[in-house]
């Protein structure tokens, strides 16, 4: 299960600033979308209650550290780059961007997916501002015949999608995976991407899927060859 910052907080019986003092000092891990957390419901109960799941002692690390390095542009291809929804609302567009034909047979239920994303807005918002959504569903689904998926959608007239910051989304990251652990990484790529403002240019003025993809690639490259120290400073920043 996904936990944000409160639900974690109740399921700790800690408030708010403890959880944050935690995250900090590295007793736990998450990742931050939009300006919220989200945290591995599972892995957070393996760290702090390891007897009441039969396991043995594991260092902190090991639980922690992702063990997917899968980028963002080997999920997705050109067949799921929709650049003309028509979408006017919020079930709308996860039914656009839930299209069988987008997944091609990935997905054995859609209308499973369909429900599980339309659940997880009604719990709170995936537009994360900007003009941007990152929509997907809270708990992994088992039975994608892939690791994992992405499907990107763009409305050029901007759809209503009760956004963080009270604006029309004109671009969809729409997320499903098999397990947690790479729904967690997607996110955190999705989320590094989207601070790329001329990528977010890029993905609303071209007509080329195929242009987006190759953009996505150079990021990623960008992002792999950038020195560890960088990286960990703005890790460090983002916090």
């Amino acid at each position: 299960m996904i936990l944000t910052l409160k639900e974690l907080a109740e399921h700790l019986k800690l408030n708010d600033r403890t959880v944050m003092r935690m995250l900090k000092t590295g007793q736990i891990q998450g990742v931050k979308v939009g300006g919220q957390w989200r945290f591995n419901g599972s892995q957070i109960d393996r760290v702090f209650f390891p007897a009441e799941i039969g396991s043995e002692d594991v260092p902190l690390s090991e639980l922690t550290h992702t063990q997917f390095g899968i980028p963002v542009s080997r999920l997705t291809n050109e067949n799921r780059i929709f650049l003309d929804m028509k979408a006017t609302n919020v079930e709308e567009a996860i039914a656009e961007l839930t299209n069988p034909q987008l997944f091609n047979s990935l997905v054995l239920d859609i209308q499973d997916l369909r429900a599980k994303c339309m659940a997880r807005e009604s719990l709170l918002s995936t537009g994360v501002g900007n003009g941007i959504a990152v929509p997907h569903p809270r708990d992994p689904i088992p039975t994608l015949r892939a690791s994992g998926c992405i499907v990107i959608g763009r409305s050029k007239a901007g759809i209503d999608y009760n956004a963080a910051d009270g604006k029309p989304v004109h671009l969809f990251f729409l997320i499903c995976s098999q397990t947690i652990e790479l729904h967690l990484h997607l996110i955190g790529k999705i989320a590094t991407l989207i601070h790329h403002q001329k990528f977010i240019d890029l993905c609303k003025t071209t007509e080329s899927p195929s242009e987006i993809i190759r953009a996505i690639m150079e990021y990623e490259r960008a992002e792999f060859l950038k020195p560890e120290e960088e990286t960990e400073s703005g890790t460090d920043a983002d916090k």
